[in-house]
C-alpha cells in the first residue's frame, strides 16, 4: 500500500521519513557499540599481561551520549590507580638496569579482534 503525499507536504513527508530512519539506525548503531565494548573490556581482562589481579580489575568502558545526536560514545579505560601502567605494558618501558621490557599488544590483539565485527554490524544497520 502506497503513500499519497500532496507537493506542498512533500518536504516534511521527506522529513519524517528520515527521522524514522535515523532513529532505526542510531539505537543498532548503539547497541553494537554496546556490545562491542563490552566484549572488548572482556578480552583485555582475560589477555591482560598483569599477575596482579588490580589492574585487571580496574579495566572499565564508559559510555556517552551526545544530546544532540542520541549516538554514544565508548571509552575503554583503567581506573585509578593503575590507570599509568597501561602505556607501559603496551610499548615497553626502561628497566633499571638500563634495559628495556618487551612490549605486549594485548589492547591491539583485542581490538583487532572486535573492531571487524563492530564494523560489519555498523554496515548490516545502515542497510
Amino acid at each position: 500500500m502506497s503513500k499519497t503525499v500532496k507537493p506542498s507536504d512533500l518536504a516534511s513527508a521527506i522529513q519524517k521519513e528520515l527521522t524514522i530512519y535515523s532513529e532505526g539506525v542510531t539505537s543498532k548503531v548503539n547497541a553494537a557499540g554496546d556490545t562491542s565494548a563490552k566484549k572488548l573490556r572482556k578480552l583485555t581482562k582475560a589477555s591482560a599481561p598483569v599477575a596482579s589481579g588490580s589492574f585487571k580489575r580496574n579495566i572499565a568502558i564508559k559510555e556517552e551520549t551526545d544530546p544532540a545526536t542520541g549516538m554514544k560514545k565508548f571509552t575503554w579505560y583503567v581506573k585509578e590507580p593503575d590507570h599509568r601502567l597501561t602505556h607501559l605494558l603496551v610499548h615497553g618501558h626502561a628497566t633499571r638496569t638500563g634495559g628495556r621490557t618487551k612490549a605486549d599488544p594485548f589492547l591491539q590483539n583485542a581490538l583487532d579482534q572486535v573492531l571487524p565485527e563492530f564494523e560489519q554490524a555498523v554496515e548490516e544497520a545502515l542497510k
